[in-house]
């Protein structure tokens, strides 16, 4: 139920952003309206504004968003997990590396939730710090010669062999190198043309399988060029 909620969130991200000063953001808005949609509609507008904006105007921002959610406990628990959801989600259009960063610091120093309410957000943001855009690659049992298409699958998931599937028919594919990186149980892909890895050692300490089937491409120097791209129903 909770993952249904999260991605209902991301959903809102989508429609555009929506005229507004960021400075100004919260001035004189309520946190939590009587409609908590009204107020996760506003911090979804607040979180496209944020990751179109200079990053130091945007994390300034961020920073005077938890200066008043410091003062609403229930709030503040609200508003963390809408952050995952709009800068750490890969089905957000607001992934945000330096947001979620910034976000999970002001958590973790506030002291508004303990360690067992925000370990999850470290674990988030631990994920998120490998195979950025423009780092060196990490991924285990694989090694980077040539431009290399990395496919991140849970086998228990059935919509991961459809990610195989769409890859394969896309053309833009297929003068590039192919590996799936094979987590969870079930049945292995055996699509031609593909390398497959299995439950490689530290697999789950580098990628969030849970949100799988996603990809990354890696240039032959090793240095990763788009990263994190998820499959919908118009890929």
């Amino acid at each position: 139920m909770k993952k249904i909620a999260v991605l209902f969130f991301v959903l809102a991200l989508f429609p555009g952003c929506r005229d507004k000063d960021l400075r100004s953001y919260w001035d004189d808005v309520p946190l939590l309206e009587e409609k908590i949609r009204d107020s996760e509609d506003r911090f979804a507008t607040f979180a496209e504004l944020a990751v179109k904006a200079p990053e130091e105007e945007a994390l300034a921002a961020l920073d005077g968003l938890f200066d008043r959610l410091k003062g609403n406990e229930v709030a503040y628990y609200v508003y963390s997990d809408w952050m995952s959801a709009a800068f750490y989600n890969p089905y957000s259009p607001c992934r945000n590396f330096s947001l979620f960063d910034k976000a999970v610091n002001r958590i973790v120093s506030d002291g508004v939730l303990t360690d067992g309410d925000y370990s999850r957000l470290l674990q988030q943001r631990e994920w998120m710090s490998y195979n950025l855009a423009g780092s060196r690659a990490v991924v285990p049992g694989v090694e980077f010669v040539e431009r290399t298409l990395v496919l991140v699958l849970n086998l228990s998931c059935p919509s991961c062999r459809e990610a195989i599937r769409k890859m394969d028919n896309d053309p833009s594919w297929r003068n590039v190198r192919k590996v799936a990186v094979c987590c969870g149980f079930g049945p292995v892909p055996e699509n031609p043309g593909w390398e497959i890895t299995v439950r490689p050692e530290g697999v789950l300490e580098i990628f969030d399988i849970d949100m799988s089937p996603f990809y990354f491409v890696v240039g032959s120097d090793g240095i990763v060029e788009k990263t994190y791209t998820v499959f919908t129903d118009n890929n």
